[in-house]
């Protein structure tokens, strides 16, 4: 049997306490053998986005904590933005002995469906849908052929305490420097790197 690798992918802009207990209870819900973070690279284009290579090391700061997690530079130093099928593509050609699951948010999801190669997608790779922001998955799959055709491939997590994942959050409070609240949202090592990086001064 192939050891099960959960793909998480993401701008971690910057990774909080709730993206790493996210990963530990997709981790544990679906019996992964391992969770590999997949941060997006610098031709991402989004506002106030610290460099790839920061992002990359306060991953790797929470990854090495732990056996199961793990963080790949896959979509890192590229001439360009990867499409999703192209992501897909790259990492399903690296990790050519694992069974890979793509966990991606319900917002996610609505977008994928808009995708040219959307039918590609649905039919060729597993997924891990988290429920967030009272999108519902029910509603979506009852009203999209290709999803309901494809629906054995798509894994709902229902019981998500982490759906206010909020990295806008976290630098609206590293700008303003409210340690306290900080505290509660990113971890003591990933707050000394961005303090010691100057990282979302501005």
């Amino acid at each position: 049997m192939k050891p099960r690798y959960g793909f998480f992918g993401g701008c971690f802009n910057p990774v909080t306490n709730a993206h790493v207990n996210l990963a530990n209870l997709v981790v544990n819900q679906y019996n992964l053998d391992k969770l590999v973070f997949v941060p997006m690279g610098d031709k991402y284009k989004k506002n106030n986005l610290a460099s790839e290579q920061h992002r990359y090391e306060m991953l790797k700061i929470e990854a090495n904590k732990q056996d199961k997690l793990e963080v790949s530079v896959i979509e890192l130093n590229l001439p360009h933005a990867l499409t999703m099928l192209q992501a897909f593509e790259k990492i399903q050609a690296k990790y050519k002995e694992v069974e890979p699951y793509f966990i991606i948010g319900a917002d996610n999801l609505i977008k994928l469906t808009g995708l040219s190669d959307f039918e590609t997608l649905a039919k060729n790779y597993q997924y891990i849908i988290i429920e967030r922001n009272d999108i519902s998955t029910e509603q979506l799959f009852a009203s999209n052929l290709i999803l309901s055709c494809f629906k054995e491939h798509f894994y709902i997590l229902k019981d998500n305490p982490y759906k206010q994942i909020s990295a806008s959050e976290a630098r609206t409070l590293l700008k303003r420097k409210e340690e306290k609240e900080i505290r509660k949202i990113i971890s003591k090592e990933v707050y000394e790197y961005i303090k010691e990086k100057k990282l979302y001064n501005e």
